[in-house]
């Protein structure tokens, strides 16, 4: 049976297993530091009674709860922004007994980096935009010698900015850039068979306003992007040739791309810097060429139906078919058409 016991003169109350062990030990206790103790939990809880909770009112910024950025910034005294302060502080103080401590880096290459932005018509409010720092820091980061630019910058900063590359996906949606690239994808898609129709479609565009995004001497960023993520998606894809309709359309958009002498994908190494070939003089793209991979993808049955292959291409592949011996009702289940449609193929090559 344990017993308690209770001083009467400054309040402190202990356990004991016993009479003896209490008598012994109670009254070795100290009053002035169990008072201490009471004034020093006192204190502490005044000190959380008294922390204020701010909101962050940063225009911009939008420090959240349970950060440093929130403790200095907005002067919150919440206990998770105060936990995380406490925490910040701790690390800044173990790094720099280690030697390890640094908290800033030359800000030279960013200033330079932001300049070449600049320069290559990135303004100050994509920039801040794009490393998720506010304006005013960036226009400090590219001031000049007169007066000096910040020297210094953390190297979180650093890392954001540097990160961000001299190229239309970094301009502004609404900005201006050149438009060569996006006329040399839409015309190499057209090339392989994707009509206008069909490509203002996947891009949920009338077929006028695509038009004049493959005449016009630029077009906005977010177009160039939207084109060319289209173009990555369908380079190496086949259009549509299930019905009728389908077929002359891929075949009118080859015909178009071939008279205006457009080159297919597969003809550039870099569509957007490649240097624009010589004009023409004879068009290399007849409507009699034949895609290989096209007609030994359909004799292997691969996935390429009859119906997806041109005119000559299909006349191609019954002529293989026929000279390795197979019969019309195999070259048919081969290809997926019919007997009488093999059969009107075979008869205009003169075979049997």
């Amino acid at each position: 049976m344990r017993v308690s016991r209770t001083c009467a003169s400054c309040g402190y109350t202990a356990d004991y297993v016993s009479d003896a062990v209490a008598d012994a030990h109670h009254r070795r206790h100290s009053c002035a530091k169990h008072r201490g103790g009471l004034e020093q939990a006192t204190r502490r809880a005044e000190r959380l009674e008294a922390r204020v909770t701010r909101e962050c009112t940063h225009p911009q910024a939008r420090h959240r709860h349970g950060t440093r950025a929130a403790y200095v910034k907005d002067r919150c005294r919440c206990t998770d922004c105060t936990a995380a302060n406490t925490a910040a502080s701790r690390t800044a103080t173990r790094e720099r007994i280690y030697g390890r401590w640094q908290p800033y880096v030359d800000a030279g290459p960013v200033r330079e980096h932001i300049a070449a932005l600049r320069a290559a018509g990135i303004g100050v409010e994509r920039i801040a935009q794009l490393a998720g720092i506010s304006v005013s820091h960036v226009r400090e980061l590219a001031g000049r010698a007169n007066p000096p630019g910040t020297q210094r910058v953390r190297p979180s900063t650093a890392t954001q900015v540097l990160r961000i590359g001299i190229d239309d996906a970094s301009r502004a949606p609404s900005s201006r850039v050149d438009a060569t690239g996006t006329h040399r994808r839409l015309q190499a898609l057209v090339a392989i068979g994707w009509s206008t129709e069909l490509l203002a479609a996947q891009l949920g565009r009338r077929p006028s306003s695509l038009c004049r995004s493959m005449t016009g001497q630029s077009v906005t960023a977010r177009t160039a992007q939207e084109i060319a993520a289209l173009y990555e998606r369908l380079w190496s894809t086949r259009p549509p040739r299930a019905t009728t309709e389908q077929r002359a359309a891929a075949d009118a958009a080859r015909a178009k791309a071939a008279a205006q002498g457009w080159l297919p994908p597969l003809a550039w190494d870099n569509i957007d810097v490649d240097p624009t070939p010589p004009t023409l003089t004879a068009c290399p793209f007849q409507a009699t060429d034949i895609d290989e991979i096209a007609v030994e993808r359909a004799l292997a049955g691969d996935h390429i139906t009859y119906h997806e292959l041109t005119a000559v291409e299909q006349q191609e592949a019954v002529r293989r078919l026929t000279a390795r011996g197979s019969s019309i009702r195999d070259i048919a289940a081969q290809l997926g058409t019919t007997k009488r449609t093999v059969s009107r193929r075979r008869a205009s090559l003169g075979a049997a």
